[in-house]
């Protein structure tokens, strides 16, 4: 009998325990995503790493997503005026804290600099790229090269995206391509020809080191509650087995292969 009532008190401490969403219908999110593999890409298993993250975590914490693919200043927008609940993954900005909530980092990562093999110039600090021009895909931040692009010290030329980037910077149209080092590296391997991969070195140097996070619209009705049940799902997510299979996957190049026809 004894066995019998810890055993109902530690079943009702349980229940008492269950997020309050745990026996509702499973609902669902709608995200505007876009394509900077290997974390985001309607062409990746999963939609990406990052992707993959969000949905698991959301999916802990009850919740269905459906990504949306747009350019990146679409989604952005979208995500001002609330046409859509939120975006991944993006970085913290003042501006952007004016109208989106920010979850716990879904990613971190490192943003080195980008040039051709061949060229051998000072890479330690920002004041060693003064004078020269660099690209910045559309709708992506500037970050610590910001203040000198205002200020003139430093060209910079906005692309359509990654690829074409660095298709200018193997023509020779650009001195460098500040890029998150993981992203680079994708988009080599899965866009250029071993020649052209050759062609084109990353620094040893870190310029930054950047963390990735779901945003949520202010405009979206219940958004501060949708951001809470989202970072409880993701620790429960790093916590797990599941997260260390993915992590792993994605440092073996995983998310990089299309999904089979």
């Amino acid at each position: 009998m004894l066995a019998m009532t810890r055993w109902c008190g530690l079943a009702l401490g349980c229940l008492l325990l269950r997020p309050a969403w745990a026996d509702q219908p499973m609902e669902t999110v709608v995200l505007a995503n876009g394509e900077w593999a290997p974390y985001l890409s309607a062409q990746l298993p999963y939609q990406g790493f990052a992707s993959h993250i969000v949905s698991e975590a959301f999916r802990l914490a009850g919740i269905r997503v459906r990504y949306d693919f747009y350019p990146w200043a679409r989604a952005e927008a979208m995500v001002r005026t609330g046409e859509v609940e939120g975006s991944v993954v993006w970085s913290i900005t003042p501006e952007r804290q004016m109208f989106a909530l920010f979850s716990d980092p879904v990613v971190s990562d490192e943003e080195v600099v980008f040039h051709l093999a061949t060229r051998k110039m000072a890479m330690e600090k920002i004041e060693d790229f003064y004078g020269l021009t660099m690209a910045t895909p559309n709708g992506s931040r500037l970050g610590v090269w910001q203040q000198p692009i205002d200020a003139g010290l430093i060209h910079n030329y906005v692309t359509k995206d990654i690829q074409a980037g660095m298709r200018q910077l193997l023509l020779g149209r650009l001195d460098f391509f500040p890029l998150i080092r993981s992203v680079g590296q994708a988009e080599l391997r899965q866009h250029f020809s071993q020649k052209e991969r050759a062609s084109i070195a990353a620094s040893s140097h870190v310029f930054s080191r950047v963390d990735y996070r779901l945003m949520l619209s202010r405009e979206r009705p219940g958004a501060a509650r949708l951001l809470k049940r989202f970072n409880l799902g993701l620790t429960r997510l790093r916590s797990s087995g599941e997260y260390r299979r993915m992590e792993k996957d994605f440092l073996t190049g995983q998310y990089d292969q299309s999904p089979s026809p």
